[in-house]
């Protein structure tokens, strides 16, 4: 067992560079900060053995597993005018990738990073993982590549690295993401893209944070949606995950909760973005209330393919 230092809150994908129609950014409440009774409870918790401090703050027997599925697209297989190879998606999936392994609970067989994946390849790794995770797992979803809202239909699109500008054939749907997020059994989910996802995922969504003790937040199953935007397009080198990345590698909490963690990286994004970021439920997709936490760790290992 690795030895664990600490819980953070996570699940993920994200988009780099997207195409997309014009249109306005929900507005984000967030509250800063912990009440200081989860103050108190982390203080409590930080002279005992780390095993003591993942069961007792969860409330669950055995440490769960943690899975992600990192996906980067940046050379396009039918790459022209509308669909540019990008330059940033791969590097940034590997350094996420490497940000988990070093400094969270994943294990090397349970990350699986796809570089200029397919259609094919990201369809059949959803399904590997609908009939692989459990109640007990948890899951981290990274997307990174070109993503496309159709405003007058109201959907959009992951364009994976066979993607056409003439058929849109090979392109994720995200209700077929949704309903993939809904088919995995996962305890907690987490969904980051940084590109026009929120159209019929977090649409008229926006969200106030409320922390709460630990073992409240991962009792209730979560589906959520971290975005850099809610249906705005993105550069290929993005302020949402460069300070998505750091934040990440910067923590030294024992405990970091996804909404403390989009908290800290709301200002400085506003700060230096034209787009709003947004963070919710995924609608439709069985989110329960709670939240998905990470187990911080040292060491590292390599990463499966």
């Amino acid at each position: 067992m690795k030895n664990l230092l600490g819980i953070s809150f996570l699940a993920i994908s994200i988009a780099a560079g997207a195409q997309s129609f014009e249109a306005s950014s929900n507005p984000v409440k967030v509250e800063v900060g912990q009440p200081s009774e989860t103050r108190s409870v982390v203080e409590k918790t930080l002279d005992k053995s780390p095993d003591v401090i993942t069961l007792e703050t969860l409330g669950i027997t055995t440490v769960p597993k943690y899975y992600a599925l990192i996906i980067g697209v940046s050379n396009y297989q039918h790459s022209g005018p509308g669909l540019d190879d990008l330059d940033m998606p791969v590097k940034d999936a590997e350094k996420f990738a490497s940000i988990l392994l070093q400094n969270y609970s994943f294990d090397k067989d349970n990350i699986y990073l796809l570089k200029d994946a397919t259609r094919e390849d990201i369809i059949n790794r959803f399904d590997h993982l609908a009939e692989t995770l459990t109640e007990k797992d948890n899951l981290l979803i990274f997307y990174a590549g070109h993503g496309y809202y159709d405003k007058p239909k109201d959907f959009g699109y992951w364009l994976p690295a066979d993607a056409k500008t003439t058929s849109r054939s090979a392109w994720i749907a995200n209700s077929t993401i949704r309903d993939y997020m809904s088919a995995i059994k996962s305890k907690h989910t987490l969904l980051i893209t940084d590109a026009c996802f929120g159209g019929s995922i977090l649409k008229s969504r926006s969200v106030e944070t409320v922390m709460r003790r630990f073992i409240e937040q991962y009792k209730e199953p979560s589906r959520k949606a971290m975005t850099s935007g809610n249906l705005t397009a993105v550069s290929d080198k993005s302020v949402f995950l460069q300070y998505l990345l750091k934040k990440l590698e910067d923590n030294d909490d024992v405990f970091l909760s996804a909404p403390t963690l989009f908290s800290r990286m709301y200002e400085p994004i506003m700060n230096n973005a034209p787009s709003t970021p947004v963070f919710g439920p995924i609608q439709g997709a069985g989110d329960g209330g709670g939240d998905f936490i990470f187990i911080k760790t040292k060491g590292g290992s390599n990463i499966k393919k």
